[in-house]
């Protein structure tokens, strides 16, 4: 996760930059109060409020607070983007902070789940290894009894066709030897 950022920040570099956010916050926080307070003046000037007389005052130096607003206004306009620039980079140093804890601690759970499976899974390998041996032994096992049984079936199955010919050949021969089947004739 480290280097997504492309550029490599120096160590010398924050500090000027996070002193220089601060400032510009300052003077957008300056200028922003001046150029409310010029607006008031010219308000209340502008519509003669109570006692204060302001209108005729404000003739001769009306000048000074609308030159005020004016540059006030400017001033929090263009000073915005580096005030926001300082907290874009010190929420971009939190969140580079942050990743890195999460990697140790991603790395720090990997390391105990490893530790903890470790043992767990060398023993399950043994007795899976064990197992597959004596499922083997059984196959084979199953395999020699039915070559053998198979093995009797054919030595059956050779002595009843002996016994069927036997048969087959003896009451033939019964039939053709008793008197008065001589007329039978085999189709």
């Amino acid at each position: 996760m480290a280097g997504k950022g492309g550029k490599k920040k120096d160590a010398s570099d924050a500090p000027k930059k996070a002193g220089s956010g601060k400032l510009l916050a300052l003077v957008q926080m300056v200028c922003a109060v001046l150029a409310v307070l010029s607006a008031a003046v010219l308000a209340l000037g502008a519509f003669d409020v109570g006692s204060a007389a302001l209108a005729n005052t404000l003739h001769a130096i009306a000048l000074v607070p609308i030159a005020l607003l004016v540059i006030c206004g400017f001033a929090v306009i263009f000073t915005a983007s580096g005030v926001r620039a300082g907290e874009l980079r010190r929420l971009e140093e939190q969140l580079a902070e942050m990743e890195a804890r999460l990697d140790g601690r991603v790395a720090e759970a990997v390391a105990k789940v490893d530790t903890h499976i470790g043992d767990d899974y060398q023993a399950v390998r043994e007795n899976n290894k064990l197992l597959q041996e004596k499922l083997e032994q059984f196959q084979q096992a199953e395999k020699n009894k039915m070559v053998e049984e198979m093995d009797k079936l054919r030595a059956l199955n050779g002595e009843l066709e002996e016994q069927i010919k036997k048969w087959a050949i003896g009451s033939v021969d019964q039939l053709v030897s008793e008197p008065g089947t001589e007329g039978i004739k085999v189709a």
